[in-house]
């Protein structure tokens, strides 16, 4: 075999594995969809979430561990991944609970749709100006946890937020 014809053999392999990954996410987006308009609904409660080092669009992925209660049969734990900013949540801690539609085909697989109370939209940059102060220290500390851990703000924005509102204590 000449050169011509082993680039042209490596160059069909590289294509056909594009097209195999790009059916792949297809195939689940098209999956999700179903879930998301005929899955059957349930309440999910947020156990534990880790930050993966992976990241889409400058957002980290987390590791989340749902306890999921189906309607009328007992309640399971769940493993998903995914970026806490798909979730329409303000504030994502352990607790929280979500409207989630499971695969009647696949119980472990869950599309999270929203937290089952809304959530009040924050205001950032207000919050980091001291614009607008929760009365409550805990809850702002949790906040600005949250948006530090979804890389809404930098660190050193943490850090002079942080020492305001421990100096209001």
């Amino acid at each position: 075999m000449d050169i011509v014809h082993i680039a042209m053999i490596q160059t069909g392999l590289f294509l056909l594995l594009g097209l195999g990954i790009a059916a792949s996410f297809v195939r689940s987006h098209l999956r999700t969809r179903h879930v998301r308009q005929q899955g059957t609904p349930a309440v999910a409660t947020l156990l534990k979430m880790e930050r993966t080092v992976m990241q889409i669009n400058k957002r980290y992925v987390y590791d989340f561990l749902l306890e999921v209660k189906p309607p009328g049969r007992p309640a399971y734990q769940v493993r998903l991944k995914s970026r806490a900013l798909d979730w329409k949540a303000v504030l994502v801690e352990p607790g929280l609970r979500l409207k989630v539609m499971l695969d009647p085909e696949d119980p472990q697989r869950v599309v999270v749709l929203e937290p089952v109370t809304p959530q009040k939209p924050l205001n950032f940059r207000n919050l980091m100006e001291g614009q607008e102060r929760p009365s409550d220290p805990v809850k702002a500390l949790k906040d600005l946890q949250s948006m530090a851990d979804n890389g809404l703000i930098t660190p050193d924005e943490y850090a002079r937020k942080k020492a305001e509102i421990l100096a209001r204590l």
